[in-house]
């Protein structure tokens, strides 16, 4: 709990974090510590109880219909229950959007989630662990047959207990990336799935194109944006590096690196020099020091970091 959040965000991290672990003894105490720390905290708590009970009430407010029905003998007072209806409808809608903080939807849909400017170690029955980047998440199903993982968004590194009985799977959109006994890292970012191999063997396939379906080893790494793949060898030191909180760049558009940079920050992140995000770098960065990193990069090339508020970093030339 880093990150520089509202009583109200920091009441809506703990709900999801109470609720992803619940028997975390530790979390229980933080968040005790945290709670009676400032009023503002219990109060904020209280009203996030209350936002979390209306975000679940809401869909039984489904069978008062919204849509006004304008037959003539419905009585003048019909209206006014369905505006009511609506309007509490609304309410709730406006109260729960007011507690979410950035990828809250995304982490009630996940089995796990990385927050903002934090990794994430998850250690799977059969052996296997993923390591999710910050802003990462991902479903997870696992039965007799087979083992799946879902990467719905963001990057993680998988060390898989291979099984030849049960394939171990990670699907983005429309690819698949299967083991064949490996390490190998995935990046969901916007239409692209960028996978690469630091030890042993995968397969990747899509099932919109029949182009994509060939094995990656050690060092490749295979980019795939809407059916179309370009592919390239790297050190594989430098696959899955951010787990190790190293930001390695090699020719990297500075634009790059600053979507690099922004899970690993609660700071919002502004470019606002188009010049200056073509340029290209070549470098080592710490990700547990992006603003300082961010510093690094932007002024070898007559960059300056603004920061606004404390909250926003503006790029721009000198």
């Amino acid at each position: 709990m880093t990150e520089r959040k509202t009583p109200a965000q920091a009441a809506a991290s703990w709900y999801l974090f109470l609720r992803e672990d619940p028997d975390d003894e530790n979390l229980k105490c933080q968040f005790e510590e945290w709670l009676v720390s400032n009023p503002a905290h219990a109060q904020a708590w209280a009203d996030m109880n209350i936002t979390a009970s209306v975000m679940a009430a809401v869909p039984s407010s489904s069978s008062v219909p919204c849509k006004p029905s304008w037959r003539k003998h419905m009585r003048f007072s019909a209206p006014r229950q369905l505006m009511a209806g609506c309007g509490m409808a609304l309410a709730a809608a406006f109260a729960a959007l007011t507690f979410i903080t950035p990828d809250m939807l995304m982490r009630f849909r996940a089995d796990h989630y990385a927050p903002i400017g934090q990794t994430r170690n998850i250690h799977l029955a059969d052996g296997s662990e993923i390591i999710l980047a910050p802003r990462a998440a991902i479903s997870i199903t696992m039965n007799a047959s087979e083992r799946r993982v879902h990467l719905i968004q963001g990057e993680a590194l998988f060390k898989v207990h291979h099984e030849l009985a049960r394939p171990f799977h990670v699907t983005t959109g429309d690819i698949t990336v299967t083991d064949i006994g490996t390490t190998f890292d995935i990046r969901v970012d916007n239409n692209n799935t960028t996978v690469g191999v630091r030890e042993g063997v995968v397969h990747v396939t899509s099932r919109h194109s029949k182009l994509i379906d060939r094995d990656l080893y050690a060092g490749d790494w295979e980019q795939i944006t809407d059916g179309t793949a370009i592919t390239g060898k790297t050190p594989v030191a430098s696959i899955g590096a951010w787990s190790a909180g190293i930001l390695i760049a090699r020719n990297e558009t500075i634009a790059d690196l600053i979507d690099a940079l922004r899970p690993w920050t609660a700071t919002r992140i502004i470019l606002a020099d188009y010049k200056l995000s073509n340029k290209r770098v070549t470098g080592t960065y710490d990700l547990n020091q992006p603003e300082a990193s961010l510093r690094l990069i932007v002024d070898a090339y007559g960059g300056k970091v603004s920061s606004l508020m404390s909250w926003v970093d503006i790029i721009s030339s000198r």
